[in-house]
């Protein structure tokens, strides 16, 4: 197979070109948004008339795009702050920088409830800053100017997984300093290296690592661990910018090969040790998705989030056991990885015992799940628009996947995908796909990153236009990030609301909810994140006056409980 094969960005241009929605009209022209051949309109009314255009079916007023340094949401919607970088999550540990994925465990979840007042939080920290943890800006290597031991230790501390309990009483939520579940996973935190790259060569015979870092986004799994992914890995053991930090050189234990990786949490046992799962292999892991084949066989859905890298699917060998919550736990370890091939609606095997062409470039499995971004293009993976969130609608299990922007190819806007599996079965080989949404300013949003559905199939979008673009030139309408609700059935299918606008420099992250779909939690990232003066920073996010910006998970009420 060709490895520069053709991109899913030119497919997904064919498949909207005027000739394919001749062709496909009825079923590609559906998923298109209603203002698309009407840019310029966006910029006479930056909703296209959303604010109006709207009824029962929407369950709040949309609100405008915002420049302010605040996080707004629409009329009868409030916000709570849970926890923010710095505050306490036991005795001795504090709550990490930078909080992405959040997701809320009923307490009771383990024998079947769904309790939506008493539960616990699992809220995942991507990267450090620099300059607001240390007052640090710049690294010399030239002059041997770098981090020191202190620095190093306090970025490792903020990055990882806090794991937190919380109540809510007389309709408020409250952090709960509980020391059965409270703990921090962090950078210095013990960790199992399990699957089929455990013990190799290729890992340094190593099966257990230093910590975990870049924690992007994850999921819930059927029984109830917690599945973190490893993304941007690369950022903390290069050598040549501003973000290096050298965990390599400072602790010779910290070896590339043992990050990149999905890891497993159980919130509810705090003794439990953390394992990577190797075998659903390594690459800058957006997220995970989790569905069941009818044999109760598990599928993960992951995203590679880079220009040009591959979407993902692994099965595991084993079935899901609904009262054995013991004999899941390793369900990871075993089972087979496939890439996406979107030019031939094929999943691409990768296994190197039974792919002849990845003998000639690898030299075991291990080899292959380590550099899988090089091997899932050689069997075929479609190099994607940086594959981003991938979540499966409840109301009909079909796979959405955003891909955020490729600027290689001038997609500056991203898409939504929606991939439909043969048979809706997601152990299928095959399947259809088609384009849910394109971004730009007639759609109402831009640079699509983490999504959530609700229970009626309502998909909510977070965007993510880098902080260098934000409020400026082509991403100037859009103004902050926020979070926006798309229908994806009935009258308002595939129109854009906006529901939330967050401060100044910041993205919004997770947007996970309640069981009964009172509480949304929320994550808001990195405000003020192009700030270069610690003194005069440019989001005084969420406590203003002379504070620093910090990160905080948030809980959203005012949404009518299910």
């Amino acid at each position: 197979m060709n490895l520069y094969m053709e991109k899913l960005s030119d497919l997904i241009n064919k498949r909207i070109s005027r000739r394919e929605l001749l062709k496909t009209a009825g079923k590609t022209a559906v998923f298109l948004s209603a203002g698309a051949i009407l840019p310029s309109e966006f910029f006479k009314n930056p909703l296209f008339g959303r604010l109006n255009n709207f009824n029962e079916e929407i369950p709040f007023k949309p609100i405008l795009p915002s420049s302010d340094d605040k996080f707004i949401l629409p009329e009868g919607f409030n916000y709570t702050i849970i926890r923010k970088w710095g505050d306490k999550i036991t005795g001795k540990s504090d709550y990490g920088y930078n909080n992405d994925y959040v997701a809320y465990l009923p307490i009771d979840m383990l024998e079947g409830g769904e309790n939506s007042d008493d539960g616990l939080l699992v809220v995942n920290h991507e990267f450090p800053s620099p300059l607001f943890i240390n007052n640090y800006t710049d690294v010399d290597f030239e002059n041997g100017k770098l981090k020191t031991l202190r620095e190093v230790n306090a970025e490792k501390k903020s990055v990882g997984i806090s794991i937190f309990r919380i109540k809510r009483e007389n309709g408020q939520w409250k952090f709960v300093n509980d020391e059965k579940y409270n703990r921090r996973i962090d950078a210095n935190s013990k960790i199992v290296i399990s699957g089929r790259a455990s013990g190799t060569e290729e890992i340094k015979y190593k099966k257990r690592a230093i910590g975990t870092l870049a924690n992007c986004s994850g999921c819930i799994t059927p029984w109830g661990t917690f599945l973190s992914a490893e993304e941007n890995y690369q950022d903390y053991f290069t050598s040549k910018n501003k973000w290096e930090y050298r965990w390599n050189d400072q602790d010779k234990e910290f070896i590339i090969e043992h990050y990149g990786w999905i890891v497993e949490v159980d919130p509810f046992n705090k003794s439990s040790i953390p394992h990577k799962r190797t075998s659903l292999g390594r690459f800058r892991h957006e997220n995970a998705a989790i569905a069941l084949t009818p044999e109760k066989k598990v599928v993960v859905y992951m995203g590679d989030d880079k220009e040009d890298e591959c979407v993902y699917k692994f099965i595991t060998a084993d079935s899901f056991k609904e009262n054995d919550r013991d004999s899941n736990m390793n369900l990871l370890n075993s089972g087979e990885l496939y890439a996406a091939d979107f030019k031939n609606n094929k999943w691409q095997l990768i296994d190197y015992d039974k792919r002849e062409e990845l003998k000639s470039k690898f030299k075991s499995q291990a080899d292959v799940l380590i550099r899988c971004d090089a091997a899932s293009k050689i069997v075929g993976g479609t190099p994607c628009d940086r594959p981003e969130d991938i979540e499966i609608n409840p109301a009909d299990k079909s796979v959405f996947i955003s891909f955020s922007n490729n600027f290689k190819k001038q997609n500056i806007h991203g898409s939504i995908i929606r991939l439909i599996e043969k048979e809706n079965n997601p152990a299928s080989m095959e399947f259809e796909w088609e384009v849910f949404l394109t971004g730009g300013v007639s759609a109402g949003f831009s640079c699509p990153d983490n999504l959530t559905f609700d229970s009626s199939g309502n998909l909510w979008v977070l965007s993510d236009i880098s902080t260098g673009r934000l409020n400026k030139k082509d991403h100037k309408p859009f103004k902050n990030n926020g979070m926006f609700m798309i229908p994806t059935s009935g009258i308002n299918k595939g129109r854009v609301y906006q529901f939330a606008s967050g401060p100044r420099g910041s993205e919004l992250c997770g947007g996970n909810f309640t069981p009964d779909e009172s509480t949304m939690f929320l994550s808001i990232q990195h405000p003020g994140e192009d700030s270069t003066d610690i003194e005069n920073p440019t989001s005084r996010w969420p406590d203003y006056g002379k504070e620093i910006p910090k990160p905080a998970v948030v809980a959203i009420t005012g949404f009518k409980k299910t």
